[in-house]
């Protein structure tokens, strides 16, 4: 729960949502102008798998766009997938340096409670904690 959490604070942090959004009604839209200016498209559903083909840039050359309209659209709808997925990665990046950092946090506090309590502590709690030290020096 702590992991989604963590998740939902980095993409509103990072505004990712807005370029999500943006990015699904554009690519509505561009399977709109290509339903409508595409000789070869015929239904709305093939514009989707055109608009889909473009967007992550698989292009199995079943459907071509020929119009000036139809290329402007895939270049369009090219460009913003190629910066949408970069978004998307340096978010999954983040998203997985926070966790780091939330755990050498949370080991890092727990440490400082243990050397608090130095005097109280036994034999093999000590030991943990000469190993653990002798781990962060590696």
């Amino acid at each position: 729960m702590r992991h989604l959490h963590l998740m939902s604070v980095v993409l509103r942090r990072s505004g990712v949502y807005s370029a999500l959004g943006g990015f699904l009604v554009l690519f509505l839209v561009c399977a709109a102008a290509v339903t409508a200016f595409e000789p070869s498209v015929g239904a709305y559903g093939d514009a989707l798998w055109y608009c889909w083909e473009v967007a992550t840039t698989v292009g199995l050359g079943d459907i071509a766009a020929v119009t000036v309209v139809g290329r402007v659209v895939s270049v369009a709808l090219s460009l913003y997938a190629i910066v949408v997925t970069a978004i998307v990665t340096s978010v999954l990046v983040d998203y997985f340096q926070e966790r780091r950092q939330a755990q050498l946090d949370q080991s890092l506090s727990e440490f400082l409670d243990k050397l608090e309590r130095l005097p109280e502590l036994d034999k093999s709690e000590l030991e943990h904690i000469s190993k653990t030290v002798r781990k962060f020096r590696k």
